[in-house]
């Protein structure tokens, strides 16, 4: 499987397409930035975190984030199902009313064989 990598951003960022499997939305479509520095499974801004019903599911365990400005704040936290194309993997998705960005972290990334080819601007998943 190969992503072209967003070019929209400087430099460009690899991305990958996964859908999230949610109580009221089954498969629903995501394109997600490839983000090594975020140790969750997925980041979503809540409006859709919200809109996917995360709510039913979330965990009762508690999840901290740092925003740039360094200011701890906690997560609403849900474990689902995503899949990329016939892959499927059990992860968290993690928001906040704060969170703009849609972020593949390293709880997903570190459970795919991925090669990053910067000079062609494609992420492969092996």
């Amino acid at each position: 499987m190969k992503f072209k990598y967003n070019e929209n951003v400087k430099p460009p960022i690899p991305k990958i397409k996964v859908k999230i499997w949610a109580p009221k939305i089954r498969g629903y479509e995501l394109e997600l930035m490839v983000d090594t520095g975020f140790s969750g499974g997925i980041l979503i801004p809540y409006r859709l975190y919200d809109e996917l019903k995360l709510t039913l599911v979330e965990v009762p365990s508690r999840y901290f984030g740092i925003l740039p400005v360094g200011i701890p704040i906690m997560l609403h936290t849900a474990l689902t199902e995503v899949s990329i194309e016939k892959l499927k993997f059990k992860v968290h998705v993690h928001s906040h009313p704060l969170i703009k960005k849609k972020l593949a972290g390293r709880e997903l990334l570190n459970q795919l064989k991925i090669l990053l080819n910067g000079p062609k601007r494609e992420l492969e998943i092996l």
